[in-house]
């Protein structure tokens, strides 16, 4: 017995050790794009969050608040190896999104395992970098929820990014373990620079935590009138990853409803990360 004993609580701090912490959760549904356009932009949004606020308020027992207002227009670009994506086929994204002429970069990891993910090793030296392993939920064509968890680093760029040296010198700990070449050329994936505008200002309490909303809409460029792709989502997050009973079940229930009842959701739409490797399928053609 005595030897069990001894033996259970070695094991004990490595297993609580392991277990990941998922600092935020995200449930996105994707919407059809045919109400929306630049010209009406903003009336359009009001009129799907009039329908959120209803079934928020059904679902959760608790009122959305908040304005909406347009937060964010930046440039996002994803970058890979052309014809043969070898972030992609290794689970990884990198990204860069310029927003009043300032860059920032992300390198994330995605897998449907949180172990996997939390494993994989996306740190960096910057001083300004920021980590967070997240839960994002969506809903398939089938109705079936979706889960992948993003392992992710962001840090601010001053980089022109063209090489795989772009991510090696900020990403150190994705270097030291793939060891990709710092000449490998990087490209825009599927040539694209996307014209993003965001819309927050919409909350909804959900006991511990509150949910923020979101309404993201990606033009072609910033003429363009009608959006390639457009996302309503909510969040909600915590450094400790310490989540209630109440908290996870009201957001259970919200999503579950607008998965049901939402007018504005396109179920075969593509979520945006999907969109951009599917907009030129020849771009990971080898």
């Amino acid at each position: 017995m005595k030897h069990f004993i001894t033996f259970f609580s070695l094991l004990m701090p490595l297993n609580v050790l392991a277990v990941p912490t998922i600092d935020s959760k995200e449930y996105k549904v994707m919407l059809s794009t045919t109400h929306f356009s630049k010209s009406n932009e903003h009336l359009a949004v009001n009129q799907v969050f009039e329908e959120v606020a209803g079934l928020t308020l059904s679902a959760t027992s608790k009122p959305l608040i908040g304005t909406s207002y347009l937060s964010k227009i930046r440039q996002v670009r994803f970058y890979d190896v052309a014809q043969v994506c070898t972030l992609k086929e290794l689970g990884y994204v990198f990204r860069e999104r310029i927003e009043n002429g300032r860059s920032e970069v992300t390198l994330k990891y995605r897998h449907v395992d949180s172990y996997l993910s939390d494993f994989e090793d996306v740190s960096s030296q910057h001083s300004e970098a920021k980590t967070k392993l997240e839960a994002d939920f969506s809903i398939a064509n089938s109705g079936v929820w979706k889960i992948v968890y993003g392992h992710s680093t962001k840090v601010p760029n001053s980089r022109y990014i063209n090489e795989v040296k772009d991510i090696n010198k900020h990403f150190t700990g994705f270097d030291n373990v793939y060891r990709l070449p710092d000449s490998t050329p990087l490209s825009p994936v599927s040539g694209l620079a996307v014209y993003e505008r965001v819309y927050e200002g919409y909350t909804v309490d959900l006991g511990r935590q509150d949910a923020e909303f979101s309404l993201t809409l990606w033009y072609q460029s910033e003429h363009t009138e009608t959006p390639l792709v457009a996302e309503l989502s909510f969040k909600y997050a915590d450094q400790q990853g310490d989540f209630s009973k109440t908290v996870t079940q009201r957001a259970a229930r919200l999503f579950e409803n607008f998965r049901n009842n939402l007018n504005y959701i396109d179920s075969t739409s593509m979520t945006k990360t999907q969109f951009v490797y599917h907009h030129q399928p020849s771009f990971c053609a080898e």
